[in-house]
């Protein structure tokens, strides 16, 4: 997991970019140079509440010889089921990819899926396919123009 956010610091998507880098930092952070640490302590105002418990984290390395997965959704799920029976408590492995959950629930590992936002109304297809007038259309337009000019001589 820590391999894919670092690896996701250099995508091209400025959000993916930045929660990765605040995900990273916040794992820093409450680990603080140990491989585990408390990112919430319960609540202490006495109401019986599952939500007000104490959440660790821990960073589980891999055994020695671990080849991991070719895809990564399917090695993080692999992972929460193998540290399972190592665990002093319930893993729970939390995601907002459905089908990361599915896999994960279809093999074992216990979890929730994240909050979901709506995504709105369908779009409208048809304009979606028409050409648009924005810079990626002006590079485009351009290049194919510097490519018929260089096939003409």
């Amino acid at each position: 997991m820590v391999d894919e956010l670092d690896g996701l610091k250099d995508s091209g998507k400025h959000r993916a970019r930045y929660r990765a880098s605040h995900t990273l930092g916040l794992l820093d952070a409450t680990l603080n140079g140990s491989t585990f640490g408390i990112l919430r302590y319960a609540d202490n105002r006495g109401e019986p509440a599952d939500w007000r418990g104490e959440v660790n984290m821990e960073i589980v390395l891999d055994p020695p010889g671990h080849v991991r997965l070719p895809i990564i959704d399917d090695e993080i799920i692999d992972r929460a089921v193998a540290i399972q029976p190592l665990a002093a408590r319930e893993v729970r492995l939390l995601t907002c990819d459905t089908g990361q959950h599915t896999r994960g629930r279809a093999a074992g590992a216990e979890g929730d899926e994240g909050a979901r936002e709506d995504p709105g109304p369908e779009p409208d297809w048809e304009a979606l396919d028409k050409p648009g007038n924005g810079m990626r259309t002006r590079r485009r337009e351009r290049q194919a123009a510097e490519q018929g000019e260089a096939s003409v001589e």
